[in-house]
């Protein structure tokens, strides 16, 4: 992995370890993220892919709509690893499991918490 590479999913990442980490903490004082601020996380986490796709996409030269962030963005689960396929080929499928792991560990994790307590 290319330090470059690491550094576009530097936001992802951090966002991912600061919402897991406040969930773990809420969790472990027996209490739960409110329910808008859990809605606002999912959107924001959409944001960020969305975002991620839109820098990734500058260079490289793909046919695709120019809005095709608010496909992303609206339907992440269809429009990102197609994005990823057709920009990586079979690569990207890979990079797809690596966005599903940085999406869904902050509630997985605060489930795993929230049982052991």
């Amino acid at each position: 992995m290319s330090f470059r590479w690491t550094l576009s999913f530097l936001p992802l990442i951090l966002f991912t370890v600061i919402l897991t980490a406040a969930r773990c903490v809420l969790l472990s004082h027996s209490l739960s993220l409110p329910a808008d601020s859990d809605k606002l996380s999912v959107v924001f986490q959409q944001l960020l892919v969305a975002t991620w796709v839109h820098f990734d996409r500058q260079g490289r030269d793909l046919g695709l709509p120019f809005e095709f962030e608010a496909f992303v963005f609206f339907a992440w689960p269809i429009a990102l690893p197609y994005y990823l396929v057709k920009s990586r080929g079979s690569r990207g499928l890979l990079l797809f499991a690596v966005f599903l792991v940085l999406l869904v560990v902050p509630p997985v994790v605060a489930e795993v918490v929230r049982l052991l307590r």
